[in-house]
């Protein structure tokens, strides 16, 4: 049978409980060989680890729309490259943006990427009124 590759593009490990027993760890910015049975296994009884593909994504995008893990192929991957591009956005369109994103880990993964840019003050304090605990993002001003 055809092994797809799963992938974990967030930052903290994922472990998945096969069918079989078998226990599989998928770590930071890796991969793990799966058959569509074990995907479908998976995604039954832990659904929010595809869905829209924010925590665990895989290789083959048409069987991602297929599996209804994401509605079309030319959806995005919210990876680093594409956060940067959201972030590059204007400051409404980040706002609308930030607004529709509920998930701790997708709000940690902004801030991450974030931390890395040069972003002007509008939108760090944009970023500081979502997650005000991550106090990397003020701005300090002299006095």
């Amino acid at each position: 049978m055809e092994k797809i590759r799963v992938y974990n593009d967030r930052k903290y490990d994922i472990g998945l409980i096969l069918q079989s027993g078998m226990e599989r760890v998928i770590h930071p910015g890796t991969f793990t060989p799966m058959t569509q049975d074990e995907i479908e296994y998976c995604a039954s009884i832990a659904p929010a680890l595809f869905a829209g593909e924010k925590q665990l994504r895989l290789e083959n995008r048409d069987l991602a729309v297929q599996l209804g893990f994401i509605e079309s192929m030319e959806e995005p991957v919210l990876n680093a490259e594409e956060i940067q591009k959201k972030l590059n956005q204007r400051p409404a369109q980040v706002k609308a943006w930030l607004d529709g994103i509920q998930e701790g880990y997708l709000l940690d993964a902004i801030c991450d990427v974030a931390a890395e840019m040069d972003l002007p003050a509008s939108k760090l304090q944009l970023l500081q009124e979502r997650l005000p605990e991550r106090e990397f993002l003020k701005t300090d001003k002299a006095e």
